[in-house]
C-alpha cells in the first residue's frame, strides 16, 4: 500500500475556554402565584395551573377542603371534580383553597 500524506492540522495558540461562561436568570412563572397573595377563587386557580406552562402533574399543591388537607399535584379536571397523581377524586365544590408550592 502507499503511504498517504498526513492530514493538516492547525496548532491552537490561544486559550480555549468553552462552557466556562455562565449566565443566571432569574426564573419567573407568571401564571403560578400563591393563592394567599391575591384574590383569586378556586376555579381561577384550577384554570392557571391546568392551562399554564408545562404539565399539571408536575405542579405540587396543597388542596384545604373541608374535611381534609391533600398535599400531591393534579392530574386531570372535569366539570365538578380534580383527580390527584394519588388517585383521590376531590369535588371542585368541597375545595376551600388551593396553594401552589414553590
Amino acid at each position: 500500500m502507499k503511504k498517504l500524506p498526513k492530514v493538516y492540522q492547525n496548532e491552537i495558540s490561544k486559550k480555549i475556554t468553552n462552557n466556562k461562561t455562565v449566565c443566571y436568570l432569574k426564573e419567573e412563572k407568571e401564571g403560578l402565584r400563591n393563592s394567599e397573595s391575591s384574590n383569586t377563587t378556586v376555579l381561577d386557580q384550577l384554570n392557571t395551573i391546568f392551562n399554564g406552562i408545562g404539565y399539571s402533574y408536575n405542579i405540587p399543591v396543597i388542596i384545604k377542603t373541608s374535611s381534609k388537607v391533600y398535599e400531591t399535584s393534579l392530574v386531570a379536571k372535569t366539570k365538578n371534580n380534580i383527580v390527584t397523581l394519588d388517585n383521590e377524586i376531590i369535588p371542585i365544590s368541597d375545595i376551600l383553597e388551593i396553594i401552589i408550592k414553590k
